[in-house]
């Protein structure tokens, strides 16, 4: 796996073009950065959207295996084995669809796609697939929740607290798509956070770049491999801080009167 940093070539200075068979006659085979064109399907997720737009999955997102995936996961963010397998085979077994998928089927709504994304709007009128455009106002309110703990920072004490956040705002998740919610944050941080992310937390400019334009953040490149047991050490804090200020915003709702 290559541990070389990632470099965000201007591609916007070439005229609009497709990607035949998944592959960018711009960049050729590097991973440099291009984004989605004519014809390319992304998903509500940042993490794979930009996997496809450094071209560690096809470029136009479709006729994705699992193990497309597995190998996408490990060369372009560093995580295990284990934890890639988990992610693509439990995606596949989520969506039912067990030969080659697209990124737009991650946005089948209430399968693996939720409500109270940190950065997409709720599906709210039925719609089989959810948005997948980023909402910029999310993400700035993202951002601007961020840094509380250290200065321009965002800490797994501040996605908790932005996850309990959305949470109120737009109903509180089923245990599975729980999980998934703080899943998502959580391996966010970790990744692009570096080795000591866990007590660092991630650079919100970093968080903001990979979530707003979908591609690794410039000078980027992995410390280290992220693994299962790291991953649900983080996830559990998330879930218990969670706990403890839902407890503590119930503790101060006033009592009501019979």
């Amino acid at each position: 796996m290559s541990s070389s940093s990632h470099t965000t070539t201007d591609t916007t200075s070439h005229k609009s073009h497709e990607h035949p068979q998944g592959s960018c006659p711009v960049t050729g085979k590097t991973h440099d950065f291009c984004p989605r064109q004519a014809g390319d399907v992304r998903s509500p997720c940042p993490a794979l959207n930009a996997l496809a737009n450094h071209g560690y999955l096809p470029r136009d997102g479709k006729n994705i295996g699992v193990w497309d995936l597995v190998r996408g996961l490990r060369d372009g963010y560093h995580l295990s084995t284990v934890l890639a397998c988990i992610l693509s085979f439990g995606a596949v077994f989520m969506l039912g669809q067990y030969r080659c998928l697209s990124l737009s089927d991650l946005a089948r709504h209430n399968l693996i796609e939720h409500n109270a994304s940190l950065v997409h709007k709720d599906d709210l009128n039925g719609a089989e697939y959810a948005p997948t455009r980023v909402d910029k106002k999310l993400l700035a309110a993202l951002c601007a929740e961020g840094g509380k703990v250290i200065p321009d920072r965002m800490t797994l004490e501040d996605a908790a607290r932005i996850r309990v956040k959305r949470e109120v705002a737009c109903g509180k998740l089923d245990r599975l798509h729980g999980e998934v919610a703080r899943g998502e944050i959580v391996i966010a941080i970790g990744v692009l956070g570096g080795k000591d992310a866990a007590k660092t937390g991630v650079t919100i400019s970093a968080l903001q770049e990979w979530m707003g334009h979908e591609r690794l953040p410039t000078g980027w490149k992995p410390d280290h491999t992220q693994g299962l047991y790291q991953t649900y050490k983080m996830a559990k804090f998330v879930r218990e801080r969670m706990r403890a200020a839902e407890a503590q915003q119930s503790s101060n709702k006033p009592a009501e009167s019979h």
